[in-house]
């Protein structure tokens, strides 16, 4: 009986750990590990319900064959109680008739036999009761076995409907799964057909591109050569548009361009025309100190500087404007405090290099004082001298090194338009700077100065 009550308890820890396993089951993540472990518990719990099935039906096999023994032995001995008791019955009765008949002769020894018979019943008894007791104990176990078959059943029916479920969702997922796998393996089709055509399209757009920057390359060429033509073709209108030859007519102030045959091109001008509306080829200005005036006879005789602003147009042109024939010579001063003075010259010429630029003047008219005829240092018919070429008259002194700028110097100077530009808070050395004797003095230099011929 111990036997079977253990395999019942073991029964239950089985059915205790198929609940375990099944609750765990649900937790498993992977897919494929789920599937394999479905599948070998379903093998377990085939394996263990065909084990107690038949640990159970051994048993009851071996509890039957006993019962049968029993039964046997049981029905041997009340076989033998029951000939017993029909014996005894039987001398009882002989002796209750020979109490009758009082024969006094027969001699019974009813005392044991009554005393055999009390424990033959009292044996037959117990064996009713154990055999009760074993039939209780028999129907207990086989309730119990009903009851833990009847679970186990369940228990196997939920377990088989929890795996039924999660192999249908697995399945279900496995096919959504596949289906996903499938729509994915299409996009991922389509994008490689897409990447094909991008890299089809790729070389296309290497080889467009390449074209393009080949027709990029011609069309920048072709551009510069369309903004050379274009600059070419505006530096023509606009010669054309300026192309004088002279500031006689030009009705506004500006860059022109004077047509000499001495220049192939011309050459670029500052035409300033007044309030009688006359026009004046400027040919030297000085209005900030923007531009160095000390500079070489090269320099001078190509000329330097911007006609909008300091500058001095060259001493090689103004010779070809004025060998013709003499010139009108109008110079226009301002000092700093605003006051200001001119003069002009009705005759104005140079001469060639070769004879030093030699200037000539007459005819002063103004009210800035005739500073270029004045006594003895006056400058008309004087030679042009720079720093590196001294032709003034001084034995001892080079006139343009002290000064320091190109002139028409005599003994050093009475007029110095292209002396050193000093800004009016600077104190000026004894006739340094722009310098007009009759108007500034010896120790003055002028804030603005421009020559201009017509």
């Amino acid at each position: 009986m111990l036997p079977l009550i253990n395999k019942m308890l073991l029964y239950m820890l089985i059915l205790v750990c198929i609940e375990t396993v099944s609750s765990n089951i649900v937790s498993e993540s992977s897919t494929s590990r789920i599937l394999r472990r479905l599948d070998k518990l379903e093998d377990d719990v085939s394996m263990i319900q065909n084990d107690i099935i038949e640990d159970l039906r051994g048993e009851l096999s071996n509890l039957r064959k006993d019962l049968k023994e029993e039964i046997k032995l049981r029905r041997e001995d009340i076989s033998t109680l029951s000939n017993i008791l029909t014996e005894s019955s039987r001398q009882v009765v002989i002796h209750k008739n020979m109490e009758d008949s009082k024969s006094q002769h027969w001699s019974c020894d009813c005392g044991a036999i009554l005393s055999k018979y009390d424990s033959v019943v009292k044996a037959f008894k117990r064996e009713k009761s154990e055999n009760i007791m074993f039939r209780k104990a028999f129907n207990e176990m086989r309730k119990q076995h009903d009851d833990f078959d009847s679970r186990l059943n369940s228990a196997e029916r939920n377990l088989r409907s929890e795996i039924d479920t999660i192999k249908n969702e697995t399945i279900a997922g496995i096919n959504a799964t596949q289906k996903r796998v499938n729509d994915i393996q299409k996009d991922m089709n389509a994008f490689f057909g897409l990447f094909h055509l991008n890299e089809s399209l790729t070389n296309r757009s290497l080889n467009a591109l390449q074209n393009i920057s080949l027709i990029t390359s011609n069309t920048a060429n072709l551009s510069t050569s369309n903004e050379i033509l274009k600059n070419v073709s505006d530096d023509i209108i606009r010669r054309q548009s300026k192309y004088i030859s002279s500031c006689d007519g030009v009705a506004v102030s500006g860059e022109y361009v004077i047509n000499h045959t001495s220049y192939q091109y011309g050459m670029k001008v500052y035409c300033d025309v007044d309030s009688k509306n006359k026009g004046w080829l400027v040919i030297q200005r000085r209005m900030n100190g923007s531009e160095d005036f000390n500079r070489s006879w090269a320099d001078y005789k190509a000329g330097f500087g911007n006609v909008k602003g300091d500058f001095w147009l060259g001493n090689e042109f103004i010779y070809q404007l004025t060998k013709e024939k003499p010139r009108e010579l109008r110079i226009d001063i301002e000092a700093f405090d605003g006051l200001k003075r001119y003069a002009l010259y009705s005759a104005f010429s140079i001469l060639s290099e070769s004879r030093k630029y030699n200037l000539y003047v007459a005819g002063y008219n103004g009210d800035a004082g005739d500073s270029l005829e004045r006594d003895h240092n006056n400058h008309n018919n004087q030679p042009f001298s720079t720093f590196d070429v001294d032709n003034d008259r001084s034995s001892t002194t080079c006139c343009a090194c002290k000064y320091e700028g190109g002139w028409w110097y005599r003994s050093c100077l009475n007029v110095n338009l292209n002396g050193k530009y000093f800004k009016e808070s600077e104190t000026v050395p004894y006739k340094q700077g722009i310098h007009w004797y009759t108007f500034t003095g010896s120790t003055t230099s002028l804030k603005y100065v421009q020559m201009s011929i017509n």
